[in-house]
Formats: structure tokens, sequence, C-alpha cells
């Protein structure tokens, strides 16, 4: 048709289907950009999650040296001890300690060089369940190897020596009254300062993420289940077992099984084997072609459903 004018007039249903296909065009890329948006703050988000810093384990490590800050002691739960209380005369060999003249002057560790039988006068209890535990049979066997002229007998660990009081607690610096939830995360920078694997593998497990991560009170932490002087291992499951009921009552012996503790690597061998690490190895290489397929997938998904977007688009716009 022609309008008065003497020009052609369009129909207006063509006009109509013009306009549509116009309107469907300008919202396909809108489309894939929301997708490509939403994906990236996803990937972000997890990768922020998965880089979450552990505690620094190190710098937890109680400072007990030859030197005092007198300022901190004076907050401390022994401040209202005196020296004399805890190191005695301070009569060493014969001579006034520190002798600055003695050929070992601030050349040994200050830990290793106090005994800690003293602590036992006032700790007794806890004293005799340190002497009962695993700290107590590794320092056992450091002290009898030196006198051996032997080295270190736990070649793995040869920078770490068997843990005395002094190694897990500040007797200059502690204080007193901290909370549970306080205790529990000093544990697990302690304790990680010579297990780091575990301390790591502590940290992506439930009761790492409630306890330390959340605050939860009600978690477990290192000592709940290790005990904090006794030291257990809890390798075997009829060790673990009783250890388990405390928090879940109605776990059976399969319980035991659950691994708390996973390898960090499938491709490095542990420092420290132990024996759920077979178990653990299998865990982990499921995980890793789990997450290998779901990766495959989205990407083959994604991608797919991206290159049908600019087909869509081309033919679109190849039409007009």
């Amino acid at each position: 048709m022609e309008s008065t004018t003497g020009q052609p007039r369009l129909r207006s249903g063509g006009s109509s289907r013009h306009r549509k296909d116009l309107s469907l065009t300008s919202r396909l890329p809108r489309a894939a950009l929301n997708i490509w948006i939403v994906l990236g703050i996803g990937a972000l988000v997890l990768w922020l999650a998965a880089s979450k810093p552990l505690p620094a384990a190190a710098a937890a490590v109680p400072e007990n040296s030859w030197f005092v800050d007198m300022n901190r002691f004076a907050a401390s739960a022994h401040a209202s001890f005196s020296c004399e209380e805890c190191h005695g005369t301070m009569l060493e060999d014969g001579g006034r300690h520190p002798d600055p003249q003695h050929p070992q002057f601030l050349r040994q560790q200050a830990s290793r060089s106090y005994d800690y039988e003293r602590c036992g006068k006032c700790h007794r209890l806890s004293h005799e369940r340190y002497k009962k535990g695993a700290h107590a049979k590794a320092l056992e066997k450091e002290k009898k190897a030196e006198q051996e002229g032997q080295a270190n007998p736990n070649p793995q660990k040869e920078s770490l020596m068997a843990p005395t009081c002094g190694e897990c607690h500040s007797s200059h610096y502690d204080v007193s009254g901290r909370s549970r939830v306080a205790l529990g995360k000093r544990q697990v920078e302690v304790c990680g300062s010579c297990h780091p694997r575990y301390t790591e593998s502590y940290m992506k497990n439930i009761h790492g993420r409630t306890g330390v991560d959340l605050g939860n009170e009600q978690s477990a932490y290192c000592t709940d289940c290790h005990g904090a002087h006794s030291v257990a291992s809890l390798a075997k499951g009829e060790e673990a077992l009783p250890v388990c009921l405390r928090c879940h009552p109605q776990a059976g012996p399969e319980f035991a099984n659950v691994v708390i503790h996973e390898l960090a690597s499938v491709t490095e061998p542990p420092e420290e084997p132990a024996p759920k690490d077979a178990a653990t190895l299998w865990i982990q290489r499921v995980r890793i072609a789990a997450i290998a397929v779901v990766v495959l997938s989205l990407v083959f998904f994604f991608g797919h459903s991206a290159l049908w977007l600019l087909r869509e688009l081309h033919e679109k716009l190849r039409k007009h």
C-alpha cells in the first residue's frame, strides 16, 4: 500500500515483528552478561573462602627466653610469685645464675635448662598426666639419644624438640581467666607450631570451622580429643571411640573410622604418617576426580550456552 504522500507504508504486522526481533536481539547480550557476572561473583567467593589464612601458629608459641618483660609479667597468672618460688636460690653448678662467664651462657634455650619438675609443686595433677603422655615419652627418648651421642630419634622433626611445659605454656606471660573459646584458639595455634599438618586439616573440618571460625564453645578443640597433658594420638579406633562418645553418645564402632585429619597433598608424602593415610589418600583422589568432572561439565555447558547465544545473535543481526 501507498500513503497519500506516495511513500510505501509498512504493514503493521511486519513492523511489530521487526520490533520484537530487535527487542530479543538487545536482550541476548544482556542475558549472557548477567550469566557471566553471576559466575564471576561465585568464583570470587569460592576463591576467597579457599584462600582464607590459617592461624599463625609460629607467632603463638610461648615466649620463654632469658629476658623477661616485667610489665607483661605483672599481668600474668604468676604475677604474685617471687622469682625464688619457681627458680629457687638461682645457683647453678656452684655459681650464681646467670653467670656471663659460664661457657653455656645464653647458648642453651631457656625452656631446655629449666627443671620443670618444679611445676608439679603447684600443678600436681597436670604434671602427673604429662609424665604418662606421649610428650614425656618423646622427651625420654630425646634425653637418652643425647646421652648416647645419637642424632634426633625422630629424623622427620630435626628442628623440633620434645615438648616440656615451657614449649606449650609461657610461665611469665600466660594470663588466667580466659574463656573456653580463647583457650581453644590458643591450643590450635600452639599445637600447630609442631603439628602444622593436623592444624591445617582441623581447620578444614567441622570442628575447626565452628570452634575457631565461629567461636562456638560447644565445638571440640585439640585437648578435648587428645587430652591437655596425657596427649593420646587416638590412632586406633578402640582409643578414639570413647573420646567420640563424649559429644556423640549415639556413635557406634564405625564412627571412629571418620577421618578428621586428612592428607594435605596426594603427591607429597606426609611428615607424620598416620594409620588412616591410605584411606584419606583415596578420598583425596576421588575428590579431585569429582571436582575435575564438575569443572569440565561447567566449562562444556556454559561454553555451549555462550556459543548458542552468539549464534542466535548472529542470526538475528544477519536478518536485519
